[in-house]
C-alpha cells in the first residue's frame, strides 16, 4: 500500500514567485526541458497537465506540440495557477483551471496524454488519482510523470532539511520529507498497476540545476515552499539565521556564485491498456 504523509502544501503569498524565480532554475527547469521533449515525441492532440505549479513545463509545450493541440494546465493551488497564468499570458493556446488530481472534472477517454512534473508525491490519495488519470485517458493514452529520488541524491534538499532539523530539533517542519519519499520502483509500479496501467518505462535521470548565488538558492529553498509558512509559525525570528546557515552550507559544496548542483529523479511512462 502507498504510505502518504499529511503535510500542509499550500503555495500562497510570496511563495509562488520565490518558487519560480529561485527553485525554478535550481530544481525544475532541467527536468521541464526533458519532459517537454518526451511529450514532443508523443505528439498528443489533447494534453492534460496536473500539478502544473508555476508552469515550468507548460511554457515549453506549445513549442513541441501541434498548433491545434489542446493544452489544459491545472493545479490544486489557486495561487500557483494565477501566477502561472499571468506569467504565461502570451501563450493563448494554454487553458488554465484549478483542479485536484484525485477528482478530475473531465469526461472519460478525453485526453491522449496526462503529464505531471513532480506532482504525484503530493497527491492526497495517489491510487485514486491514478485511477482518475486512467479514466480520462483514451485507450493507448500515456501518463508521463517524474518524482524525486531519495533526498540523499539531491544535496540541496538534504542540506535544507538538515538546517531545519538543527533550528527546530523538535516539531521539525516535515515538508522536505514529502517530495523525496516516492522513489521506490516497486511501490510506483504497484500503485500504477492498481489503476490498470501498463508500465512502459522507468528511468533514473541525473541532471544539473543552477543558481546564480548561494544566497538566492537558500531563499528559494526556505521561502519558495510551504516550509516558509512552517518557519513563520514556529519562530519567524530564526529565518535570517537559517538563511545564513544554509547559504554557508551550499557555498561550501558548490561555491558562492554560479552554482551547479546535482539532481536525481525517476521518470515514468505508463500506458492505458
Amino acid at each position: 500500500m502507498t504510505t502518504q504523509q499529511a503535510v500542509p502544501i499550500a503555495f500562497s503569498g510570496n511563495i509562488p514567485p520565490n518558487y519560480d524565480n529561485y527553485l525554478g532554475p535550481l530544481f525544475f527547469e532541467p527536468f521541464a526541458l526533458d519532459m517537454a521533449q518526451r511529450v514532443g515525441r508523443l505528439q498528443p492532440k489533447t494534453l492534460l497537465e496536473v500539478a502544473a505549479g508555476t508552469g515550468r513545463v507548460t511554457k515549453h509545450l506549445p513549442e513541441v506540440l501541434p498548433i491545434d493541440a489542446l493544452i489544459l494546465a491545472t493545479d490544486v493551488n489557486p495561487a500557483m495557477v494565477n501566477f502561472a497564468k499571468e506569467r504565461l499570458k502570451e501563450h493563448t493556446s494554454i487553458q488554465w483551471e484549478v483542479v485536484d488530481a484525485v477528482s478530475l472534472p473531465y469526461q472519460n477517454r478525453q485526453f491522449d496524454c496526462v503529464l505531471s512534473q513532480f506532482g504525484v508525491m503530493f497527491y492526497g490519495d495517489r491510487r485514486k488519482a491514478y485511477a482518475e488519470t486512467y479514466r480520462v485517458l483514451r485507450p493507448g493514452g500515456v501518463f508521463l510523470f517524474n518524482a524525486w529520488d531519495r533526498i540523499e541524491h539531491n544535496p540541496c534538499a538534504r542540506l535544507t532539511d538538515e538546517v531545519l532539523k538543527h533550528f527546530f530539533p523538535t516539531d521539525t517542519p516535515a515538508f522536505y520529507q514529502v517530495p523525496f519519499s516516492y522513489h521506490d520502483d516497486k511501490m510506483i509500479r504497484e500503485d500504477l498497476e492498481s489503476a490498470g496501467f501498463q508500465i512502459a518505462s522507468t528511468q533514473v535521470l541525473r541532471l544539473t540545476g543552477y543558481a546564480a548565488m548561494a544566497g538566492e538558492a537558500a531563499t528559494g529553498l526556505l521561502e519558495g515552499t510551504p516550509v516558509y509558512t512552517a518557519i513563520l509559525e514556529r519562530d519567524a525570528a530564526l529565518l535570517p539565521a537559517m538563511k545564513k546557515a544554509l547559504t554557508k552550507d551550499l557555498a561550501a559544496l558548490f561555491g558562492e556564485t554560479d552554482l551547479r548542483v546535482p539532481l536525481q529523479a525517476r521518470v515514468v511512462m505508463a500506458v492505458k491498456k
